[in-house]
Formats: C-alpha cells, structure tokens, sequence
C-alpha cells in the first residue's frame, strides 16, 4: 500500500462509513488498466528543472474537480461535479461544493468540508461576501451559511437566465477583477438573457461577463473566443485569457474587445500563439516563493495532451508578445487532465486534476463506461530550495495591516487583502485608506504601485476618488497610467471632467496607455469624446490600436455622424481621421464627406486609396463614376486601379448598381501590362454587361500567353455577358477537346446558362480528366444548383468514368450534405466504386485497436496521413500549420482514445467535433453552399468550404440554412489496407504525447509553400503572379521531405516561407544544414550558412529557397533563433 493509500484510509474512514464508497467504485470506473494511485501518477509527471510536485488532495476528499479558488483565509473551495457531462433520467442531482484546508501548514490538505450539495453541474465558484457565488446552469447563485458551521442554509439565485446549450460552455471561471467587480466568462453555444435592475442584458455566443453583486450591475467586458475558460491580470491590470477549445494560446484582451466567434461583429483581435493547443485556466506567477526568472509567466492546461504550460509575454507597442516555453508539467498518464491552475497563500501553485481519461461529451458517449466519475486530485508545485511564503492572516487582522498587505510582492495576498478590505465596508476603511495614501510619496516605483492598489481598492468599496485617479494619469510608470485610465473610463459618468482627465492619455508616449485611453473614451458618449479619439491617428499606429479605435468610433458613432452631418465635427482639417472615422461607421452618411475630400483635391495619396473604396461600398451611380474616372486614369499606379475597378465590381454584385456614363471606358485596361488589372476588367466587363468587349475576352481565352487567371476570368465575364451568341460560346468552350483546364472553366460557367446542356456535356469532360484532377468543382457546380445533381445523374446513366473520377464525385456529394442518392448510385455504377468503410462490432473494434497499440507503425502512418490521395492534410492543421477545415491535430492522441479515432476515420460523420458542424445554406437565387461557418455578421456569413476556401454571403440573399455533418466524407480510408489503417490511427494516437509525436516549442518553419513549374528557378525569388505556388507543410518533426517538393528548372525546386516581425532586428535562422540551398531575403539574395543572420525590419518577409536536389539529400530543416542582444521579435507564419 502506497503513503497515499495508508494516509488517506485513516483520513477517509468516517467518510467511507458514512456510505462514499469511493474505493471501490474507483476499481470499477479505472480505465483500463491504468492504476488509480495518485503516486503513480505523480511519478509519471516531467516536472520542469527546479520544481517538485506533491499532492494536495485527492479522493475520497474530492471527487471531479471542476473549478478552484481559495478565499482570504486560505481555504480552497472547489466545485465538484460527478453528474457531468450529463445527469441520468431520473437521477438526483448532487454535485458539491468543497472546502479543503491544510490546518497544520504541511502542504497538505488534512480538512474536507462539503459546503453544499445538490447542485447540477457547477463550473465556477468564487468565495466572497461571507459565502460562495457559484454557476448552477442557469443560475448564479449566492451560498451562505447563516449558522456560520461551514455548511450551506441559505440560498439565493442572483442572476438567472443563462444558457445550457452545452454542458461544458456553460457560464464558468468566476474570479475578482482588481476593480472588486466579479469576471467570469461564457462560451460559444451559449445564449444568455439576464433580467436585471438596469435592464436585461444579453449574450449571444462567447464574452466575458462583469459583475458588480452589491448593485446587481452586469455587463459584457469582452465578446467572442470558442471557449474562453481562463482570466487573469498581471501587477498592473493587463488582462489576458484562454480559450479551451480554440487555437491561439493566450488572447490579450481590454474593455470591448471582440474576438474570433463573437456574434454581430466583422472585426476581431487575434490571439497571441497562432497554432498553439487549447489551453484551459489560468495564472500568472508572483512572489518570493516563485524563481526570478520565472516571475509574470503565464501558467495554463493544456488538459488534452496531459500538460501544464508556460507563456513568457512582454509589453510590444500596445499589446503583447507572447512565447510557450518548455512545460512545467507533462506526462503520457492517459487520465491526468489539468483543467483549473491558481497560486496559494504559500506562493506554491495549484493544479485541479479532473482525472479522466474520457474528456470528449461531444464526441464519445455520455455513459461509456471507460468515464471516470469518482477520483480527482489537486497537485501543489513548490520550487526547490524556497521557503514556503509564511500564510498571511488576513481575516480579522486591521485595517491598517490590510493596507500595508497591499504592497506584499506575493498577487494572492494583494489581491485577499483588497478583498477583506471591500468586504469589510466603505464605512470603516475609508478614512485609514485616505490616510494610507497620503503617507505614500508617489515619487518612489514601490509606491505608485502600492497607490495604485489603493486606487483599486477605492474602485472596489465604489468611492470615486479624483486625486488620486488624477495622480496615477501623471504616473512615471506607463502600465500604472494604463491601469489608472481604465479607472477613469468606469468612473467617466461620476468625474466632473473625464475628457480634460483622459485628453492627455490619448496622445501619451505609450501605446498601451493610448490604447486604454481610446477604449475609455467610449464611457463619455458625446462627439468630442470621438474627435479626441481620432487623436491617436497622429502618432504610429499597430493593429490593437487600429482596432480599438474602429471599435470606438462604430460605438460612439450615434454621436459623431449627426455634428458631421451639420458640420460640427472637429476632426483637425485631417483627411485621415475623417475617413478612418466614415470606414469605422460604414454608412452612407459618409458618402457626401468623403465626395467632397475627391472632389476638392484634399484625400492625400496614401488616404486616397481608401476613400474612393468606401465611395463604392455606399455610393449611387454618380458617386461610383468617380470612382470609375480614378480606375481608368493612366496616371494612377496599376494596383491602384485594379482595387478601385474590383471596388466597382463588388458594388455592381452586391448592390445592383453600376457607375453612369460610359462603362465602356474600362476596354484599355483589358489591354494593360499588368496581368492582374487584366483579370479585374474581364470580369468586371462581363458584370456590367458591355457586349462590346465580348470579342475581346473570347481572343484572350483563346491567345496561348494567356495566364490560367486571366483566361478564368475572361470564361466567367462571357458567361456574365450572357444572350444566345455568349452561350453558344461557353458551350463551344465546354466541348473543346484541345485544352482541358479552358473546357472545364466553360463547363462549369455554362450550369449557370444552360444547366441541362452542361449536363449533357459533362460525361464527356468528366471521362478526359486526369486522375479526376479538376473534377471536383465540376461537381459542385452542379450540386450548387437546383436539380443539378439529377441532371448529372441521368447524364451520366449508361457511363463508364475512371475510378479516381468517380470517387471524387461521390466524395463531393457527401460533403456536400445533400441527399442525392441518384447521383452517388451512378457515379458508383460508372466508376466500377466498392465503398467499405462500415460500422466495427465490438469484436472488430477491440482487434482493431489491440493491433495500433500492438502493431501500429507511427513513422509509416505519418507518410499515409500526408499522402495526397488522403487529403488529411488540405483539411487538418497541426501545430496551425495545415487545412483549416478540421479541427488542429496537434494533441488528439494525448485527447482522444484510440476506438474514437478509428470510428473518426472510418465513419466521420458518426460523431462531429463541437465547431466543426458544416452548415447547409441556399439562396433565393437557388445556389447551395455548405461550409464550416467561420463568422456571421449582420450583412454576411462567411463559410469555409470542404476545398479551405472562405466565401461570403450576403445574409439578405440566404433563402434556407440548416446543420449537416461533418465536412469529411465517409469512404476515404477505402483505398487504405488493414496494416496501412492501422498505421495511420497509431500515427494519430501518437499525436501529442510526450515523445517524437509532440509538437516542439521551437520556432520551425512547418508551412512552406512549393513552385510548382518554372523555367529557372531562380524566377522564384521575383513576386511574379503567373508562379503557381502549392502550400506543402514540414513533418511533425519539423522537416521537409525533399520528395515532396515538385521540380522546376531541371533537378531544382523552390520553396518559400513567411516569417514577421513584430520589432525589428537581427534574428539567427538555422538550418540543418545549408548544402544545397541559395537563399533570398525578399528579392535580395543572401549568403546562407548553417547559422544566417537576418537583420529585418518590422512586417511580413519572404524567404525563398532554391534547392540543389542533386547536390542536398536531406530533408530541410528551418528554424528561428533569437540573436544574443537583439530586441528583435519574429514569429514563423503558419496557416493553410
């Protein structure tokens, strides 16, 4: 028996007796063979250099911890839930609240109390008040117990109405803002609606919520994440949170911020780890229990590939970088799942271990049995070497020693201490807090720290205080004037001079205090709060400023348009304020401003761009033939003109309207030098319908120098020319047997003329395609369309296809979502198809996985899984890097068990992912789309199709929308043999545990792309548009395969990658080895060596490499370095 065992079976003896046999159950719910020990487990942990793990708690203490947070005296409350994911028909509801203490200062807990029970599924708790706030469902509640015995007798529900759609997006994570205010955070297939004293507020999707108990104010702090499960401030009120089912690692967020999945909105603030794993909870270190250099880390799960992560962020312009550091924990122990991290009174950190080795509910059965219901451990994380931080007693100390708390180094004691002190009254500490600050010299760093605490601590008792606020604006340290203008944005309506106060702070030396001032500026809602705003303008802008004040400018824009419309808009005589003003608003309102700008001369040349866009997006014919006259004047750069006239052809589009005047006036630009000017007036001239041109587009797609883009373009402009002749062309097109790529483009513009006669033309098409290259989109023009797919069918009756053909067919159909049995069943019967891909019994599935873990070969399913044929990687990303199609692959081993991923290959549709739904939408035009949707706004839904390809329809034009299955379709392992299924399953098991499967912190190139034809290959280099580039993407290991790449110029290939620089620099790339390799920087070509210094500037860069294959053999390998002493900061871009 271990010392966990003996120990907790004296602990636990009166709990076992009093009917908690949790022992035994723990046997029965053991997945597997995978030992319950918490020793075991622990032993198991890769614990960073310089850090030991012990455990806390575990059960029979606790049982499914879901969320932790311990109160001033240094209890740890945790909400516990045995009932998740889903309660049983009939079953009594009976999920707890803990309170666990460690009475005798060991590091162990010794003391269990169960608050409350008989709650359903709580994913959040926070001690306060004299009680706890806790989310059941629906409802906040407040827990208190009035006899003061530790037991739970009086319940209140403060708010109610929130939503339940699913279990685990559920209102969660409460924690005290350094306001006193209550953060917690909802996730993205929620939908609340919150009666309250001020009005009911409401939350479609993900947010954050801000709540003030005493006054029963609620709002929404921030909108949008998948699953936002994480919130924290560092010293000085910067907030950051995770997202437990997205994909960007720590999200920096402010007041009003929107991110990706927020409802109503266009516009987002992106994540600062692009490609990292979903991370749930968080914390940011501090205090003399915690390694220098480890102070201000980040600290979060990533609770699918069993790991406790570390993030290093540091202040850049006016948000922050962020880097993923090397893991305070991992391990492989299938059933450690870290969901919920704090740090505690002793300045150790906590981890709440929910423990099971099932953690999908979307995706694996409620009731399978392999789900643990009964274990749970809370881990403590001390370094080596330190003192544990002596407990401060808080509860009960004085006031005056409350306030000297406020300058502990340890954030738990500062942030208790505030707590004790707001709880204790305005009345009684007040006047010691008055005296408290005046006896600070705000000359010292340590006191405007302290003071700003001082600040907070006024915030949260609800006293405005003026001098101080007015003091900490003028603070020598910038993160304290940050903090001190978000105080001044929440105390606008109670300050006699809010714009005077925050006027300064827009135009501060630092952008993040610019930043907090512009968002400020939305509390003051009048038309000088929006020109003080625009003030920003004058100084250098990055993309969390440009977004703040687009933010701004929309919200406060009922107050600006008006004073605009009657000329009382102070924006400085600046061209540039006005039009970042009307493109922010985006009505026509700002039409007549923006024609008065062209037409006195006053849009500057880097605005002007700009300006005449807008005019197109809002005008009427006289306004877009201004834009028109811009288009075709030679004197105007080409790309210029090319965004101008593609401005012109969005409007005719979208809107019907069409510039006045002669349109004809665009011919010459079809005769321009620069190729992409050519395809915007092709297509462009078919949309306005000028029958003139018609000659003109028929000799370009005839003309052999005709770039692939500008002969699609000029297919698709005659079949917008329309009438008999037009037709009979395309039709021609579409039966030409001399170039395929020109007859499919004619085929697939001719459904949209003459679908029966493209039916009949297809066969014919279909049957010359190589290996069924290009046939896909042959199909979906067909499927897009009203009894298209019954068209095709009957055409194809009869048929013989190659087999590839056939399949791509059939494969489209399933993606498609639509039932066309006729179609599949003569793809089928002309293709010679055999599906097999059906259901394992349960003997089946048990050989099945007994021969990965067995048999499997991860090195050869990794080459499956990239095979083309396979198409895993054009809809799969991993480590960001890959389709964005399907969910990120990175750490589905470590996530998923492996009977759940043999159903995933065989049978996609069987069980979805959450967010990976498709989404089935027909227009009355009678088109279908069907996608992945990536966003809605109140003007488009933006799906992303089954090819990776994001498109936009308007919401005015959507007839029909339903949910379909996954994008995946069924059948594409059915070329697959047995051994080969089973390499590529153990490969995905693999996938993010600990071993040569688990993805590398180090900053690799994994997304490259590869030309795929050139005459020399050093044309590579040049920003040529008729280049064809293929995305192609590096191992998991990093590396390249040189097989991969296609050749171009003789025994030669080029590839290229991206990388950006968000603070200019020297950086180190190093390659495996250099042999074999030229290099360009851009357009500049550079020595390149094993080690190369790049000195960049700040924006994107462009790495090209020709490849010697007859002088290099091995894969290429590529990675950023940071150069001793360089302030530079560069990320590797990544993506599809």
């Amino acid at each position: 028996m271990s010392w966990y065992k003996s120990f907790y079976f004296a602990l636990g003896l009166g709990l076992l007796l009093a009917g908690a046999l949790a022992p035994a159950l723990a046997q029965k719910n053991a997945p597997g063979n995978v030992d319950p020990d918490p020793e075991i487990e622990r032993k198991s942990f890769q614990v960073a250099d310089g850090f030991e793990v012990h455990l806390y708690a575990a059960d029979p203490l606790l049982a499914k911890p879901v969320s932790m947070n311990f109160d001033p005296a240094g209890r740890l409350w945790v909400a516990c839930s045995q009932d998740y994911p889903q309660i049983k028909p009939g079953q009594k509801q009976n999920d707890k609240i803990i309170i666990l203490e460690d009475t005798k200062g060991a590091g162990v807990a010794d003391k269990t109390t169960v608050f409350a029970d008989g709650l359903l599924i709580p994913t959040g708790l926070m001690p306060g008040d004299g009680g706890v706030y806790v989310v059941d469902s629906t409802d906040l509640l407040y827990l208190s117990s009035t006899k003061h015995d530790g037991k739970a007798d009086k319940r209140e529900v403060i708010l109610s109405g929130f939503g339940t759609e699913d279990t685990h997006h559920m209102v969660h994570a409460l924690r005290w803002g350094p306001d006193g205010l209550l953060y917690f955070n909802q996730s993205v297939y929620i939908h609340s609606h919150i009666e309250t004293p001020y009005g009911v507020r409401n939350l479609n999707g993900s947010g954050t919520w801000q709540f003030r108990p005493a006054t029963r104010e609620l709002n929404v702090f921030c909108r949008g994440l998948w699953n936002p499960w994480g919130i924290a401030w560092d010293r000085y009120g910067a907030t950051f949170e995770t997202d437990g089912a997205g994909g960007e690692g720590i999200n920096y967020t402010f007041p009003g911020a929107n991110f990706v999945t927020a409802v109503g909105y266009s516009r987002f603030v992106a994540g600062l780890n692009p490609g990292s794993p979903k991370d749930c909870g968080l914390e940011i270190l501090s205090g003399r229990g915690i390694p220098d250099d480890w102070q201000g880390n980040l600290i979060t799960n990533d609770f699918r590939a069993h790991r406790v992560c570390r993030y290093v962020v540091t202040p850049e312009g006016s948000g922050y970088t962020s880097k993923e550091m090397p893991e305070l924990i991992k391990t492989n122990h299938p059933a450690f799942r870290p969901i919920d991290v704090k740090m505690g009174p002793d300045g150790a950190l906590y981890i709440a271990d929910w423990y099971n080795p099932i953690i999908q509910h979307g995706e694996v059965d409620f009731r399978d049995p392999r789900r643990d219901v009964t274990h749970g451990r809370i881990w403590r994380i001390t370094a080596k070497g330190r003192k544990p931080v002596e407990r401060p007693k808080l509860v009960g100390a004085k006031t005056e020693d409350l306030l000297e708390a406020l300058k502990a180094p340890e954030d738990w004691t500062r942030r208790s201490a505030r707590r004790v002190l707001q709880e204790r009254g305005a009345e009684k500490v007040a006047p010691a807090l008055t005296a408290w600050v005046a006896r600070l010299d705000a000359r010292t760093p340590a006191n405007e720290s302290a003071l700003l605490e001082g600040l907070w601590t006024y915030q949260a008792l609800d006293i405005v205080e003026p001098r101080l606020l007015t003091a900490l604006l003028n603070a020598s340290d910038y993160r304290i004037r940050a903090a001190a203008v978000r105080v001044a944005g929440m105390w606008s309506g109670r300050l006699s001079n809010p714009l005077e106060l925050l006027a300064p702070r827009v135009q501060d030396d630092e952008a993040q205090v610019r930043l907090e001032a512009v968002r400020a500026l939305v509390q003051v809602p009048n038309v000088h709060a929006a020109e003080l705003a625009l003030g920003i303008l004058d100084r250098p802008i990055d993309k969390y400023l440009d977004y703040a004040l687009w933010s701004t400018m929309r919200e406060l824009e009922p107050e600006w348009t008006p004073a605009l419309q009657q000329g009382k808009f102070n924006y400085g005589n600046n061209p540039r304020r006005l039009l970042f003003a009307l493109q922010a608003a985006g009505t026509k309102d700002a039409l007549a401003p923006l024609v008065k700008l062209v037409q006195e001369g006053k849009a500057a040349p880097e605005t002007e761009e700009g300006v005449l866009t807008l005019i197109a997006a809002l005008g009427g014919p006289h306004e877009l033939a201004l834009v028109l006259d811009r288009a075709v004047d030679d004197k105007v750069p080409a790309p210029r003109r090319a965004a101008l006239l593609a401005a012109l052809d969005q409007a005719s589009r979208q809107r019907g309207v069409k510039p006045e005047g002669d349109l004809t006036r665009i011919e010459p630009l079809l005769k321009s030098d620069d190729d992409v000017l050519r395809v915007v007036a092709a297509r462009t001239a078919g949309d306005w319908g000028l029958q003139e041109i018609g000659r003109l587009l028929w000799d370009y797609i005839h003309t052999p120098q005709t770039s692939e883009a500008l002969r699609q373009a000029a297919v698709d402009g005659l079949a917008a020319l329309g009438g008999p002749e037009n037709i009979a062309k395309v039709d021609e097109l579409s039966r030409d047997e001399h170039y395929r790529p020109t007859r499919r483009m004619g085929l697939i513009a001719l459904t949209g003329l003459d679908l029966e006669k493209a039916a009949k033309n297809a066969p014919d098409l279909l049957k010359a395609l190589k290996d069924g290259e290009g046939a896909a989109e042959v199909y979906d023009a067909f499927l897009q369309r009203k009894n298209g797919a019954a068209l095709l069918a009957a055409a194809l009756a009869g048929q013989q296809l190659p087999a590839d053909t056939a399949k791509v067919g059939v494969r489209a159909v399933r993606i498609s979502g639509r039932e066309a049995p006729a179609l599949t069943d003569a793809l089928t019967k002309a293709g010679g198809l055999k599906f097999g891909a059906k259901a394992l019994n349960d003997a089946e599935m048990k050989a099945m996985v007994a021969d990965v873990q067995k048999s499997g070969a991860a090195a050869r399913g990794e080459a499956i899984f990239r095979r083309k044929d396979q198409l895993c990687m054009k809809c799969h990303a991993i480590a960001g890097c890959g389709g964005q199609v399907g969910p990120d692959l990175s750490g589905v081993g470590a996530s998923a068990p492996v009977d759940y991923l043999i159903d995933s290959v065989l049978l996609p549709n069987k069980q979805v992912k959450e967010n990976y739904h498709a989404m089935l939408v027909t227009t009355q035009q009678g088109l279908s789309y069907t996608g992945i949707k990536v966003q809605e706004s109140p003007d488009a839904l933006v799906l992303r199709t089954a090819d990776d390809k994001e498109i936009s329809i308007p919401v005015k034009d959507i007839d029909e929308r339903k949910m379909g299955g996954s994008l995946m379709p069924d059948g594409l392992t059915d070329v697959l043999t047995r051994g080969e299924l089973v390499d590529l399953v153990r490969f995905l098991s693999e996938l993010g545990k600990v071993g040569p499967y688990s993805v590398s912190k180090a900053r690799l190139v994994r997304r490259w792309q590869a030309l795929t034809a050139a005459p020399e290959v050093s044309a590579a280099a040049l920003d040529n548009p008729s280049l064809r580039w293929d995305s192609v993407y590096s191992t998991v290991a990093g590396l390249l395969p040189l097989e991969d790449l296609p050749r171009s110029g003789g025994n030669a290939a080029a590839v290229r990658c991206q990388v950006e620089a968000s603070t200019p620099g020297p950086v180190v790339l190093r390659l495996n080895t250099a042999k074999g390799l030229r290099l360009w920087l851009d357009h500049k070509p550079v020595e390149v060596k094993d080690a190369t210094e790049l000195n960049l500037t700040p924006g994107v860069h462009t790495l090209t490499f020709a490849v010697d294959l007859g002088q290099r053999k091995e894969a290429l390998r590529c990675e950023l370095e940071d150069q001793p002493g360089s302030a530079a900061r560069v990320r590797v871009v990544g993506g599809k």
